[in-house]
């Protein structure tokens, strides 16, 4: 018994070891409110809360030019860009909008307005300059508990909400967009049906996979070490010291990996109950910028769901496009649909956070 104990802590402390299990956690600092009252001023205050904000397989592609106290430029970090599943840069512009919208929220809370100048990006440039950005105290302003989510990371809110009210309410300050809502059973069961054929075609696409697995953060080491990237955040912490190191060693396998993406994707469905499809007439950059603030906000704003993009199928790539054109044909008549939101029920836990950058990732020296 005394050697079958040891052979099991022994094999327990090589999977701690292997997993980082006892490290401060730096990677999620950036969401402690202790982390953004230690920062020296309130610019690098709300660029912290800006750092926040969902983005595209959470590849925070933002760098940031403090001009002055109250001007800054933000760059989209190219080097961060899925030239595979994001060819277009499609998801890479919607996260500049969610940043964006989530600096706003930062701002808010200190008490300024927020002047957005948008440029249109040059893609073949290594850090395109996408806005220009500047604050100003606002005389008589509330402030507002700023609380920004990486996709589902939001607090929960107990209350009657009416959730058509709120996103008629936001859309009504984005002209040139609409949105359409896919609640009932069939209507439901009909749009994830094309869902999971889109996961299903990235998944066993090996570019694609491949792809996304370069951004892959298996270990407690790894999220430390790059402080972006997908990880596995939904499994309970008990877990993780043994399941991260394994899922590390056989990372090698994309055909493995791609499987399990369907799976969880299928487990994911199994919990969303209603759609939202955002639209715009003849989208550009832009309007993809757009529309990130618009989902941005819409995470600020609901508060009885968890919001949960799925964009597999406005993928454009080239395994892609014949689903993509086939669900634009089939949901985009008044508008291309440039978001697929998915809505499932808050559970009153809050979600493992997401790694995030530290401001001096982003700082632009």
């Amino acid at each position: 018994m005394m050697i079958i104990g040891s052979l099991l802590l022994t094999a327990i402390l090589v999977f701690i070891g292997l997993d980082g299990t006892f490290l401060t956690k730096k990677y999620d600092s950036v969401w402690s409110d202790k982390y953004i009252g230690e920062l020296e001023n309130e610019q690098y205050k709300m660029i912290a809360y800006g750092i926040r904000a969902a983005s595209s397989h959470n590849t925070q592609p933002w760098r940031v030019k403090l001009i002055s106290t109250d001007t800054i430029e933000l760059y989209a970090d190219m080097d961060k860009a899925l030239n595979v599943v994001d060819g277009d840069y499609k998801q890479l512009m919607m996260s500049q909008g969610t940043f964006i919208e989530s600096y706003k929220q930062g701002a808010l809370k200190y008490g300024y307005g927020v002047e957005v100048t948008y440029s249109v990006p040059n893609f073949d440039e290594t850090m395109p300059l996408i806005a220009t950005i500047k604050v100003h105290k606002e005389a008589n302003m509330d402030t507002v508990d700023a609380i920004s989510s990486a996709t589902y990371d939001a607090e929960y809110s107990e209350g009657d909400y009416d959730l058509r009210k709120t996103l008629d309410e936001v859309f009504a300050e984005h002209p040139g967009f609409n949105y359409t809502m896919i609640e009932s059973n069939a209507d439901v069961e009909k749009l994830e049906g094309v869902l999971l054929e889109g996961t299903s075609i990235e998944s066993k696409d090996e570019a694609a996979t491949k792809e996304l697995l370069d951004v892959f953060r298996w270990t407690e080491w790894e999220k430390n070490e790059y402080r972006y990237g997908l990880s596995l955040n939904t499994m309970p912490g008990i877990l993780k010291p043994f399941i991260q190191p394994i899922m590390k060693l056989s990372s090698n396998d994309w055909e493995a990996f791609g499987e399990s993406g369907i799976t969880q994707f299928k487990d994911r469905l199994d919990k969303q109950i209603k759609y939202i499809l955002i639209k715009s007439d003849n989208p550009g950059s832009l309007e993809y910028l757009y529309s990130g603030q618009i989902y941005q906000r819409l995470i600020f704003e609901v508060s009885d769901y968890d919001l949960r993009p799925a964009m597999q199928a406005l993928e454009n790539f080239e395994a892609m496009k014949s689903l993509n054109m086939q669900f634009q044909q089939e949901y985009g008549n008044d508008g291309e649909v440039v978001w697929i939101i998915g809505l499932q029920e808050k559970t009153g836990k809050k979600a493992n956070s997401n790694p995030r950058h530290f401001i001096e990732d982003i700082i632009i020296q």
